[in-house]
């Protein structure tokens, strides 16, 4: 097993590597899946906090160029977070229907296999590039897709940072 190391990102501990590899315990037995679906809502809402309040996350957090065979992690790490997560009823509907943001019809471009569970079915997905850099103020790259339908919000970013912002939702 090749060393791999923890990375920070501004509280989201990410483990360095990408596949299906763990740590190993005492026993043998792995301890952690590096693309283990996480569920804690907390550093989310930290960094997404303009979207609103969150509920019922599944995501994922990884450098995606990381082969996990390089045995001194990545000094520059590219942290791709991904997933999806639920919005207040009717949250959604309020935000897609601002005409500033011209919303329209997106589709998620190659959600995770380890996340298709936890996608909607008939989400009729909209996206907007302006309301993209409003929730990013564009210092990092980030995606994020509405389902009005469902109430439902896909994220799709990379090296995603806290922004001061107030809750637009």
């Amino acid at each position: 097993m090749s060393r791999r190391g923890w990375l920070m990102l501004g509280g989201l501990f990410v483990l360095g590597g990408s596949g299906a590899v763990g740590c190993a315990s005492a026993d043998g037995r792995d301890e952690r899946d590096l693309r283990e679906v996480n569920t804690d809502v907390e550093p989310l809402e930290r960094r997404f906090r303009a979207i609103g309040r969150l509920s019922d996350p599944h995501w994922l957090g990884y450098d995606p160029n990381d082969s996990g065979r390089e045995w001194i992690p990545d000094q520059d790490p590219r942290i791709r977070v991904v997933g999806v997560a639920r919005l207040p009823a009717g949250a959604v509907r309020s935000v897609v229907g601002e005409p500033k943001y011209a919303f329209g019809p997106s589709e998620p471009a190659h959600p995770p296999q380890e996340l298709a569970e936890f996608l909607p079915e008939g989400a009729g997905w909209m996206g907007s590039v302006r309301y993209d850099k409003h929730i990013t103020r564009s210092r990092y790259v980030g995606r994020f897709h509405f389902s009005p339908t469902t109430d439902h919000v896909y994220f799709d970013t990379v090296n995603p940072e806290i922004v001061g912002s107030s809750p637009s939702l």
